[in-house]
């Protein structure tokens, strides 16, 4: 059995990984002692809660886990997945993020060994990509079951009102980013669904138009109705763009 400590950060979820609920418990003390936060608990409920003019306040939980929790490494170019490792320590992915930056001729900056997350975007050399680690919980053949971000938490409560800004600054960005991407498929659903009826409705047509008084014709229910599901589908997407992206890529509402 081993344990999660998971925080909820600025509409985020970053966890670390340890093998007994005391260590879990202990690392969010130490947490909340690097923020000089005062923490309180509730129901198995953590808050750390600061006292600067501007208090942060942010909730912890411990999570028991029976399955395999591994470090996963993705590495995209160019907007599609070169390759997905795992591995066991966050130390090891971070060091084998830093051997692909290495090879590309590019070294990784603090923050993003902080985040976990890696880009490199050099027009000139027609080079675009992103190392993003996360804490997976995964059953068989990696199967994910459940994800989480794996910032260096100890490093992030040390320097907690700067890298909290930064973080919602981040998630504001991806947030809007997603939307507009969801934004993007329904319009894509939608002409696609307009042109499948588009089709069916005038094949169906030709063949009134051929048959005889008295001949059958063939009318392209399939094709009309395929398309008309698919436009609204797009229709909802662009109300709700949301919907149209994987879970784990949809924005969460800002924890209070």
């Amino acid at each position: 059995m081993k344990y999660l400590a998971i925080f909820q950060l600025a509409g985020s979820e970053s966890a670390a990984s340890f093998t007994s609920k005391k260590a879990a418990e202990e690392f969010i003390k130490t947490c909340a002692t690097l923020a000089k936060a005062k923490l309180t608990t509730l129901d198995d409920t953590y808050t750390l809660r600061t006292s600067r003019k501007n208090p942060i306040e942010i909730t912890a939980s411990v999570s028991p886990i029976d399955t395999t929790i591994e470090y996963q490494l993705t590495h995209d170019r160019d907007g599609a997945t070169l390759d997905t490792t795992y591995y066991t320590t966050r130390r090891s992915a971070v060091s084998a993020a830093h051997k692909i930056l290495d090879q590309l001729g590019f070294v990784a900056g603090s923050g993003e060994d902080e985040a976990g997350t890696w880009a490199v975007n050099n027009p000139e050399q027609n080079l675009n990509v992103l190392l993003r680690l996360r804490l997976v919980v995964t059953g068989s053949d990696h199967n994910v079951v459940s994800s989480y971000d794996a910032y260096d938490l100890e490093n992030f409560f040390q320097h907690l009102d700067a890298e909290y800004n930064n973080l919602e600054t981040a998630n504001a960005i991806a947030a809007d980013t997603a939307i507009k991407s969801g934004r993007k498929k329904g319009l894509v659903n939608f002409g696609l669904g307009l042109a499948i009826s588009a089709v069916g409705g005038l094949l169906t047509f030709i063949s009134y138009s051929s048959a005889k008084p008295g001949d059958r014709y063939t009318v392209y229910t399939g094709l009309i109705v395929v398309g008309i599901i698919e436009a609204l589908c797009g229709i909802y997407y662009l109300i709700n763009p949301k919907a149209a992206l994987p879970k784990d890529q949809r924005p969460k509402k800002h924890q209070k």
